[in-house]
């Protein structure tokens, strides 16, 4: 079974709040990755934050699952879209913001046309096979997006070992043979994404997770990509909204 089978088997169950049902159903329900909606309403307050989003801008997510960090979005206002290549999670996604442009496609066939104001990727990174997949992924953002890019929640290489310990001890025997065992993870040196910015004409500032009580902060970490003031005049002149 692949990380595929496992996205489309989840389906929105009777939730009576439907953002908790969102972030469980994009993975956030158990173990050292379980997240409540308040303290992810916190996280994206802090993104938005962080990229000056606003109402009437448009922002793009890769890998956007059942939309759980759209769904706020698009309550302030935010005009939304997102791809995911699970066609269950992509369903529940047009459910619960009839108003978004979704698509079932893998990341790194993402069309870079439309453009949008910012384009994300949260919690996927680590899905992707190896490092040139990644490196493709990233292009696609740095094409589509008018202003800032974000890869958020990002498994710290320097970190591993701590990390896939505490993902153990946190889940019985039995959770973690069905949750984990037999997909990898992949991990990254956070210098990767400086020098993927640098190559791309962006500045890449890191940070460390910042979603209240979560098991995860210390060994995941943000890269906020700003593109460089010659780039975001020769590609989006008129356009952008920095």
């Amino acid at each position: 079974m692949s990380w595929l089978d496992v996205w489309n088997r989840r389906q929105l169950g009777q939730a009576d709040d439907i953002l908790q049902g969102l972030i469980d159903l994009d993975g956030f329900d158990s173990g050292a990755g379980r997240i409540t909606a308040s303290d992810w309403l916190i996280y994206v307050e802090r993104i938005c934050e962080r990229l000056a989003m606003s109402a009437g801008q448009h922002v793009y997510e890769i890998g956007c699952g059942a939309a759980a960090l759209l769904y706020p979005l698009s309550q302030r206002g935010v005009q939304v879209g997102g791809a995911d290549y699970a066609h269950s999670l992509v369903a529940q996604a047009r459910l619960a913001i009839p108003t978004g442009c979704f698509d079932v496609v893998e990341a790194n066939q993402v069309a870079v046309k439309p453009h949008y104001d910012r384009v994300l990727a949260n919690s996927v990174f680590h899905y992707f096979p190896d490092l040139s997949y990644a490196e493709q992924v990233l292009r696609i953002m740095f094409a589509k997006s008018r202003g800032a890019v974000a890869v958020l929640e990002v498994p710290d290489q320097a970190h591993r070992e701590r990390a896939e310990r505490i993902r153990r001890d946190l889940l019985s025997e039995e959770e973690y043979e069905r949750k984990y065992r037999g997909y990898e993870h992949l991990y990254f040196n956070r210098d990767w994404f400086v020098e993927q910015g640098r190559r791309h004409g962006y500045g890449c500032e890191i940070t460390e997770q910042f979603i209240p009580h979560y098991a995860q902060n210390s060994y995941r970490f943000n890269c906020f990509f700003t593109p460089n003031i010659d780039l975001a005049l020769t590609r989006h002149s008129g356009t952008a909204r920095l």
